[in-house]
């Protein structure tokens, strides 16, 4: 990576919102993220800069499907992957049970948190490739995803987590009071737009949506189950927070859909609850067996859940800012899904790519 003169860190948003109020109050439960694993695991002081990153070179996992393929084309695109043929280590959302996780962990409260997980997990489809695309990686002759595409309007697909929801009551945000009809492509050309809607946050890898340019052009599909579930999609609208060499970005969504706000908005708070009990419930084993967990849209398809565990972590910037690189099964499709670490309460770790030693890798958040 190249050379930081800032530490990043997330602003504060325009409007506070159902997920970061919770997940901040996770966070200050003075829960610590510092590492005690063992040696073969561990990036140690005598281990320099240049071997640490590594780890966190490779391929990044945004599915770029071929000019002219569309929706119809990604089950083809998951029946030829190269990556993992057959798609071993990827268990379907609803085919999960307390077995599928190692011994010791066959509890339901983690059970119904990765279900949970899986609730506010989205698949988005991108349409448009920004010119703004760098040429490189930051710092590295890596090619940036994309970038011989921008401009173009070729498919793409990645994942991301839902992270707060502001609900616009009669065009005025519930907390603020800053008013807002619907911003959403329906709307926005409509004498009537609507003025309930909901903003959701989704939290995502910034080469899966590099801009806003990108956003206005992506969707999110919700509950994207099974290859029978009913196709329902939020609109991007707009990127809030960026960071290239970090690879994430928080994403704005909308829709005015009342009956899915509210259901969003109920299993966010669920999800938060569950995230914050079984955090405290197993914090002083998180470098024990250093269980990690990815709900992800391999190949732009159905969801998938894989289990693994980290294997290197990189302290950034001399911070509790990290990095890992983990077993967890990833494919194409997979980028930006969260890297859940179990035990760990302030852990947002966006899925970023595949090295050369058949580790995949995060990019870079806090815990």
């Amino acid at each position: 990576m190249g050379n930081v003169k800032s530490t990043p860190t997330d602003k504060e948003n325009k409007h506070a919102d159902i997920g970061n109020k919770n997940t901040r109050a996770i966070a200050s439960g003075g829960v610590s993220n510092k590492r005690t694993g063992d040696d073969s695991d561990t990036l140690n002081e005598q281990d320099s800069e240049e071997d640490v990153s590594q780890y966190f070179i490779g391929t990044h996992e945004v599915l770029e499907c071929l000019e002219g393929q569309g929706e119809a084309d990604l089950n083809t695109n998951l029946a030829n992957c190269k990556k993992n043929p057959g798609h071993a280590g990827f268990i379907p959302i609803n085919k999960l049970t307390l077995e599928h996780f190692p011994s010791g962990y066959h509890d339901n409260d983690l059970y119904e948190l990765i279900k949970a997980l899986a609730d506010v997990t989205v698949r988005i489809a991108v349409k448009f490739t920004s010119l703004n695309r760098p040429e490189f990686v930051l710092g590295t002759k890596v090619p940036y995803p994309c970038f011989k595409g921008r401009g173009n309007n070729s498919l793409r697909t990645g994942t991301g987590r839902m992270w707060g929801v502001t609900k616009y009551i009669e065009g005025m945000d519930e907390i603020y009071g800053t008013y807002r009809t619907c911003p959403c492509p329906e709307c926005d050309h409509s004498d009537t737009p609507c003025p309930v809607w909901w903003k959701v946050t989704v939290l995502t890898a910034r080469h899966v949506v590099f801009d806003s340019s990108e956003a206005k052009q992506s969707s999110c599909r919700l509950w994207f189950d099974e290859d029978q579930s009913p196709v329902l999609n939020m609109y991007g609208w707009e990127v809030d927070e960026t960071y290239t060499e970090e690879d994430w970005c928080k994403m704005y969504c909308v829709t005015h859909d009342a009956e899915i706000g509210e259901k969003l908005v109920g299993m966010l708070r669920r999800f938060i609850s569950l995230w914050g009990k079984v955090s405290i419930k197993y914090e002083s084993r998180k470098e024990v067996d250093k269980l990690t967990v990815i709900v992800s849209h391999p190949h732009g398809c159905s969801k998938q859940v894989s289990v693994g565990h980290w294997v290197h972590k990189q302290e950034m910037y001399n911070t509790n800012i990290t990095r890992y690189t983990y077993t967890t099964c990833t494919c194409p499709g997979s980028s930006g899904a969260e890297v859940y670490r179990l035990g760990c309460s302030w852990s947002t770790h966006p899925h970023s790519g595949a090295n050369s030693d058949g580790l995949n890798y995060s990019g870079v958040r806090w815990g």
